[in-house]
């Protein structure tokens, strides 16, 4: 997603839901689907597929998520006479998200979600270089009667852990997002996106957003986020 569009996406009902914010899948009335694929500036691809269909008095997301970058070199750990090191192959990476969600709707103000994730790395030859394991992260969507203003919760990976090959097991941080979206009829959409680390000495990070819309067929959108501002059409 762009990132003027972040917070918007986490207060919004679109089949992003199982990614964004798991509770916004119950405004979702009916089937959806997107799919993505992107080349990063690491030169790896990034694929995204994600579905969402009313079911089980809510609805349920199913998405899929990997990062793959082939042709990687292997190379000696010491060097040769010449100081120089010897390729002695190459492997592929392949990082694999699997995410099942369900959101649904208490009344027209709240809605709660959950979205589980299994997590699948491979490093191909290399040796321990196989992992898996798990992430649960819980959701809240709320919206206000009287005012055009949405706010979703999200604790990412507040349950998590991976297991290596190798026989090392990692857990990573959980991260706490507070997004909120106020729209304006006349204006447009303004957002406000705030990530914090659930850790002691990490600072939050800010994003906010700007997008106005003519007739449903031009937008125009201006953002920052990362340190640098964004924009696009």
């Amino acid at each position: 997603a762009h990132p003027t569009l972040r917070n918007h996406l986490r207060a919004a009902a679109t089949a992003d839901n199982p990614y964004w914010n798991p509770a916004g899948l119950g405004w979702i009335t009916s089937n959806e689907i997107t799919t993505s694929q992107t080349k990063l500036s690491t030169d790896s691809d990034l694929y995204y597929l994600s579905y969402v269909r009313p079911a089980l008095g809510g609805t349920i997301g199913v998405s899929w998520v990997q990062i793959a970058l082939g042709q990687i070199t292997i190379t000696s750990s010491e060097v040769d006479p010449n100081n120089q090191v010897q390729n002695l192959g190459t492997f592929s990476y392949f990082s694999n998200a699997y995410l099942f969600a369900y959101g649904r709707k208490i009344n027209d103000q709240l809605s709660l979600g959950l979205t589980g994730k299994y997590l699948a790395s491979d490093m191909g030859t290399v040796t321990g270089g196989q992992a898996s394991g798990y992430s649960f992260s819980p959701a809240v969507l709320a919206k206000f009667k009287n005012l055009p203003l949405s706010v979703g919760i999200v604790i990412d990976d507040i349950i998590n852990q991976i297991s290596w090959g190798t026989g090392a097991v990692e857990t990573f941080t959980p991260n706490l997002r507070l997004g909120l979206a106020y729209r304006q009829e006349k204006l447009g959409l303004f957002s406000l996106d705030i990530n914090q680390p659930l850790k002691s000495n990490y600072a939050p990070s800010l994003a906010a957003g700007f997008e106005w819309r003519q007739d449903g067929c031009l937008a125009l959108r201006f953002g920052y986020a990362d340190g640098s501002p964004t924009a696009g059409a």
